[in-house]
């Protein structure tokens, strides 16, 4: 993984995520995944994931597999071990970024 980046959830907090290229095997580990489509002035958050870092969870590559069908070509990855921390995350960076798809699986337009 490489190129750093931080995205800011609605708590203003600074995630901090590496890039991961697609082909990675970037789901192996325990974090949280942010599947993203480019955009002329940054990125359109399409998905937020958590990675249990289970070695045949396939849910992940899945979820990817549904981001690419809506344009998502970038994966973001923060290792986080802790469960409870991972879902904090997940659940500042929803709600600072109103997602296209949510965790709860509602399909939304994001503002």
């Amino acid at each position: 993984m490489s190129n750093a980046v931080s995205f800011r959830g609605q708590s203003g907090k600074a995630w901090s995520f590496q890039r991961a290229a697609a082909d990675a095997p970037w789901a192996r580990a325990p974090g949280v995944a942010i599947f993203a489509v480019p955009e002329a002035c940054g990125w359109r958050i399409f998905r937020v994931m958590e990675l249990s870092g289970k070695p045949h969870d396939i849910q992940p590559i899945w979820a990817f597999a549904e981001a690419e069908r809506y344009g998502a070509s970038t994966v973001f990855v923060s290792l986080e071990f802790e469960g409870d921390m991972r879902k904090q995350m997940m659940a500042d960076l929803e709600a600072g970024f109103r997602p296209i798809h949510r965790s709860a699986d509602i399909v939304r337009l994001a503002a």
